[in-house]
């Protein structure tokens, strides 16, 4: 993940005991970009409770609500926590969902869970593009081009 961070000078990683709920959401909240490394769980039954394992619990989907100012761009970039429910009315249900209602407008997560290497391998050039200003979509394609086949996928206005 620090290869990651290292394309955002300022970047603020949490890794290990430091990556706590509390201090993620504090990391969150106002952030333009931000990226998941950690394992996720999508709840078909109820999306409020599709999560990220933390070092200290989960943090839920309803706790994105705590947030004054959601990050516009989030990448949540292993399992399969992109997964959503389409409900009655068309409505979009699960962690990607609660992060689109709240006011994120782009969110890269995947919808099959994605092996830590070929992560680490896409994400990293998804985010040298992003930081040209490369607009997501582009560069997830980019990013995923010429390798095997990676369940990302981009929602919202990428």
């Amino acid at each position: 993940m620090r290869k990651v961070a290292e394309v955002f000078p300022s970047s603020t990683v949490l890794c290990g005991p430091s990556a706590t709920v509390a201090a993620t959401l504090g990391a969150l909240d106002g952030r333009r970009d931000v990226h998941f490394a950690a394992h996720g769980h999508h709840e078909p039954g109820n999306f409020l409770f599709s999560r990220l394992d933390l070092a200290d619990g989960p943090l839920m989907a309803y706790d994105i609500h705590q947030l004054d100012a959601v990050p516009a761009h989030v990448v949540l970039s292993s399992c399969d926590i992109g997964r959503n429910v389409v409900r009655t009315g068309n409505e979009m249900l699960g962690f990607t969902a609660a992060l689109l209602y709240s006011g994120t407008s782009t969110v890269i997560a995947g919808v099959r869970r994605v092996p830590d290497d070929l992560s680490l391998q896409v994400m990293s050039m998804y985010h040298q593009m992003r930081a040209l200003d490369v607009r997501p979509v582009a560069a997830l394609a980019a990013a995923t081009e010429n390798g095997p086949p990676v369940p990302l996928v981009c929602f919202g206005c990428g």
